[in-house]
């Protein structure tokens, strides 16, 4: 055993050391044009917490089917409920498991989850620590919510005015965020390794966090940071139709889901 004085090592991101010119990047570039697109002051601060939000979630989603299409021919090793396809009373599909869940929310094994830096932001400003909401419970309601059709607005309340819903922003913001994540490196930059799409949610989350302490004159960090969980824990579950229409096939089969990319089905047939 370690003494207990013995420093512990680092984390480090999984992209280190490699690729860390190109996530810089690719993070500086994402906050970059939400901010051009949503204000970080006054009454839309909200809205760009709710987009930031949002594109985690959407890009926790991406990261889960990405890992659910390359274990397709290894079901021995994907554990009961890591990534399920539901429907809704009216008939919307949406998706749920382990596997959307572990880049937002800590308790699954995931090094860097999205509730890490949002709650290290809100702290930063303010926020003691048994402020904070029970994250857990909120992705429990938000999925009943979704079994009853009752699924993709935010809850109301103080501090919560004129919300804009979280799959008509990443409607419009989705491509640009997907942009910057695969975005080439510059001309005059050695390049790096690709960022995959298990690295997105962290890349997004370091932007959240950002942005909670950028809009604090405006929200509340407090409030901040329940505006980007609860657009997070939708953005995970909303039907990839919704925001990325064309990129993933989805649908249940006789193995379980049977997940394919869209360009990846193109290169098999050609």
């Amino acid at each position: 055993m370690q003494p207990a004085s013995a420093a512990r090592p680092e984390l480090r991101f999984p992209w280190e050391p490699d690729s860390v010119n190109r996530a810089s990047l690719a993070t500086a570039a994402l906050r970059q044009i939400l901010l051009q697109k949503i204000p970080a002051h006054g009454a839309h601060a909200q809205s760009l917490l709710v987009a930031i939000g949002a594109i985690v979630g959407f890009a926790a989603q991406n990261a889960a089917l990405e890992q659910g299409e390359l274990l397709a021919s290894r079901r021995d090793l994907v554990g009961p409920e890591s990534l399920m396809l539901r429907q809704t009373k009216d008939g919307r599909r949406f998706l749920a498991g382990r596997w959307v869940n572990a880049p937002l929310l800590l308790g699954y094994g995931h090094g860097f989850p999205l509730q890490r830096f949002v709650v290290q932001a809100a702290a930063a400003a303010g926020v003691n620590r048994t402020e904070f909401g029970d994250y857990w419970e909120l992705e429990r309601r938000i999925a009943k919510d979704a079994m009853e059709g009752e699924f993709g607005q935010l809850e109301a309340g103080e501090g919560r005015e004129m919300l804009a819903r979280p799959q008509d922003l990443l409607r419009v913001l989705w491509p640009i965020a997907r942009r910057a994540f695969t975005a080439p490196m510059p001309m005059e930059t050695a390049d790096e390794p690709t960022l995959n799409e298990a690295h997105w949610p962290i890349l997004a989350s370091l932007v959240a966090g950002r942005l909670i302490g950028q809009t604090v004159e405006s929200v509340p960090p407090r409030i901040a940071a329940g505006l980007v969980m609860e657009a997070a824990i939708i953005g995970s579950k909303l039907d990839p139709q919704l925001a990325d229409p064309g990129r993933w096939t989805v649908a249940p089969g006789p193995r379980g889901l049977q997940i394919i990319r869209d360009d990846r089905r193109r290169k098999a047939i050609a």
